[in-house]
């Protein structure tokens, strides 16, 4: 889900681990955030995070869910739709869950 915004975002690490929490409860066995909010945090406009497990018939309701609980904009990535880009997003992530 893509949703724009001009704004620095603030999200507190409750919302943060709710949105873990919506994503585990649609099946996802790992969690990343990536991208800004990891390398500049103070700047970052949007959340980008990263999902490996949720099947890709339920990844709209976790989208759904992601933004019911941050209410902020996001980018997710799901491993099983990018394969490829999950991998390159992997190297530089912060994980946020991962059931081994």
């Amino acid at each position: 889900m893509l949703v724009s915004s001009a704004e620095p975002m603030n999200v507190a690490d409750e919302q943060l681990e709710a949105a873990v929490q919506a994503l585990r409860s649609h099946g996802a066995r790992r969690v990343l955030l990536f991208g800004s909010a990891v390398t500049a945090p103070e700047t970052a406009r949007d959340l980008d995070l990263a999902v490996e497990g949720i099947p890709l018939r339920r990844l709209l309701d976790a989208e759904l869910a992601v933004y019911r609980v941050l209410k902020t904009p996001f980018d997710l990535v799901s491993r099983e739709e990018a394969p490829a880009f999950y991998d390159l997003i992997r190297e530089h992530a912060r994980v946020l869950h991962d059931e081994g």
